[in-house]
C-alpha cells in the first residue's frame, strides 16, 4: 500500500474535539481468563518529571518469551472487522421505494437478524435462556459512542457477549467477550453515519437475572479535546482495523481497555495517522478497568502500579517485517526489576515506524511520559532524522524524543510503550510527579 505523507495526515486529523454529554458509559472479541498477568511494575529509579513542551486467555501466538507483559484473554489473533461496502446510490430515485430502500446505506433492513429486537437506551431487563441466542439491535449515529454492559448473575455463569455491525450487505461480527464477574462490556463507534449494530447475547448455563444497559455519550474522532475530557469511556471496536489503524488479539481483555475521553480519542486518532501511512494496524491493551481502577484488581492480581483512572494505554509496537503484534524485539535479561534488554541484542525493531507512532500521541502536547526499554529507545532516537526527513515525525517535537521523560527506560518494556497522559484540565500546564507505570 502507498503511503502518503504523514505529517499531511496528521493536519486532517487535527481538527477533531470532543463535547459535553449525559451520563457516563458503563470489552469485544473473547476474554477468557486473567491467568498470563502483565507485570510493568519495576525496581528502577525513577525520572523526574518535567514541564511539557510547547511542542507537544489466551496468550497470543508471538509471545514466545515466557512471562512477557501481555495481558490475558480476548478476541481472535488477527485483528478483526467488518469493511464497508458501497451501496448503489440510486435507491431514493423513484417516490414509491421501500422503506429499506430509502433508509441510509448504514442502516441494516428490519428482521435482517432472525428474532431481533430493538434495545432501548438505558436499561433492557432480559431473560437468557440455556443456549438460546438474544438479539437485540441498536441504531447508532455517526456522533455517539455505544457502551453495552451487561450484568447478570450467578457471576460465575458462562455468558457470551457479541457485538455485530451492519457493512451494507449483511451483520459481520466486530467482537466478543465471556470474561468477567457477572459483568460483560463492548462498545462501538462508527464516525461514517448512521448504523446498524446488534448485541447478541448467549448463556451456556443458568443465568438468574440479567440486564443489558445501552449508553449513548456524544463522541467525535480528532487530536484535541476540548471538554469532558476525563470522562472514563470504553474503547470502541475497531469497524475495520485496515482503516481504523488499531486492531485486538487473542489477549485482549476488553474490561481492562477503558481510558479517559481524551486518551481514548488519540488511540484512535494515531490508529488513522498509521493507517493513512499504509500500515498496519498496532494493538492497544490495557488502559483502566471498567471502573477506572487498575486492571487485574477485579480478579486480585493487579497488572501494573499505574493504569489508574483512564490515563495510561500499553500499545504493541511495529517490526520491520510491517507488522505489530505483541512480542518481544530483544533477547531479555531478568533482573530484580524486571525484564530488560540485553546489551547489543536488539532485532526486528523498526525504529522509523515507532517514532512514527509516537508522534501523534507527542503533538497533542498532553503526554508527561512513556516508558521504553533503553535499548529500543536509543534505535529509536538514532532514525528520528530519517522520520523528520520523510515527514513522519514534526521537527518541532524532536525535544520529547530525547528529554529522557517523554521515552524513559522502565523494566518488563521491551515489547510496548506505555503511554501516559495529563489529567489537568484542557489549557493547563501539563506538569506531573513521576508515577510508576
Amino acid at each position: 500500500m502507498s503511503r502518503i505523507s504523514p505529517v499531511a495526515a496528521l493536519s486532517a486529523l487535527l481538527l477533531g474535539g470532543c463535547g459535553a454529554e449525559p451520563a457516563p458509559s458503563p470489552d469485544a472479541t473473547s476474554d477468557t481468563s486473567a491467568a498470563d498477568l502483565p507485570d510493568d511494575r519495576g525496581a528502577a529509579q525513577p525520572r523526574s518529571e518535567v514541564p511539557q513542551p510547547d511542542a507537544s486467555a489466551d496468550a497470543t501466538p508471538e509471545l514466545s518469551d515466557a512471562g512477557l507483559d501481555a495481558p490475558s484473554d480476548g478476541p481472535p489473533d488477527v485483528p478483526r472487522g467488518a469493511p464497508d461496502v458501497a451501496l448503489d446510490s440510486t435507491a431514493d430515485a423513484t417516490r414509491d421505494a421501500s422503506p429499506e430502500a430509502m433508509a441510509p446505506a448504514g442502516t441494516a433492513p428490519p428482521g435482517t437478524l432472525p428474532g431481533e429486537r430493538a434495545a432501548r437506551d438505558g436499561e433492557n431487563p432480559v431473560s437468557l435462556p440455556r443456549d438460546t441466542e438474544v438479539v437485540l439491535r441498536v441504531e447508532g449515529s455517526g456522533s455517539e459512542h455505544l457502551g453495552f454492559r451487561l450484568e447478570f448473575s450467578p457471576p460465575g455463569a458462562s455468558v457470551v457477549l457479541r457485538v455485530d455491525r451492519w457493512d451494507g450487505s449483511e451483520a459481520r461480527e466486530l467482537g466478543r467477550t465471556d470474561a468477567g464477574a457477572g459483568l460483560r462490556v463492548l462498545a462501538a463507534f462508527d464516525p461514517s453515519g448512521p448504523r446498524t449494530f446488534w448485541v447478541r447475547l448467549r448463556a451456556t448455563g443458568a443465568v438468574g437475572s440479567a440486564r443489558l444497559t445501552v449508553t449513548r455519550t456524544p463522541f467525535r474522532d480528532g487530536a484535541r479535546c476540548v471538554s469532558d475530557c476525563a470522562r472514563l469511556l470504553q474503547l470502541p471496536l475497531p469497524n475495520d482495523p485496515a482503516r481504523d489503524g488499531y486492531g485486538t488479539a487473542s489477549n485482549t481483555v476488553f474490561r481492562y481497555q477503558f481510558g479517559r475521553r481524551d486518551l481514548v480519542q488519540w488511540v484512535r486518532y494515531a490508529g488513522q495517522v498509521m493507517a493513512r501511512q499504509g500500515r498496519a494496524p498496532f494493538i492497544p491493551e490495557d488502559l483502566s478497568q471498567w471502573n477506572g481502577e487498575t486492571p487485574g484488581v477485579d480478579v486480585g492480581a493487579p497488572r501494573h502500579a499505574s493504569h489508574q483512572r483512564g490515563k495510561d494505554v500499553d500499545l504493541s509496537l511495529y517490526g520491520n517485517d510491517g507488522r505489530a503484534p505483541w512480542r518481544s524485539y530483544c533477547r531479555v535479561l531478568a533482573g530484580s526489576g524486571g525484564r530488560e534488554c540485553a546489551s547489543g541484542s536488539v532485532m526486528n525493531y523498526d525504529g522509523l515506524a515507532n517514532a512514527a507512532l509516537f508522534a501523534p500521541f507527542f503533538a497533542t502536547a498532553r503526554v508527561t511520559m512513556c516508558f521504553l526499554d533503553r535499548a529500543l529507545i536509543a534505535v529509536t532516537r538514532s532514525a528520528l532524522d530519517q522520520a523528520i526527513r520523510e515527514g513522519l515525525v514534526d521537527g518541532a517535537l524532536r525535544g520529547l524524543y530525547g528529554d529522557g521523560v517523554h521515552l524513559q527506560h522502565w523494566p518488563n518494556h521491551d515489547n510496548h510503550i506505555h503511554l501516559r497522559v495529563s489529567e489537568a484540565a484542557p489549557g493547563a500546564v501539563v506538569f506531573e510527579p513521576f508515577e510508576a507505570p
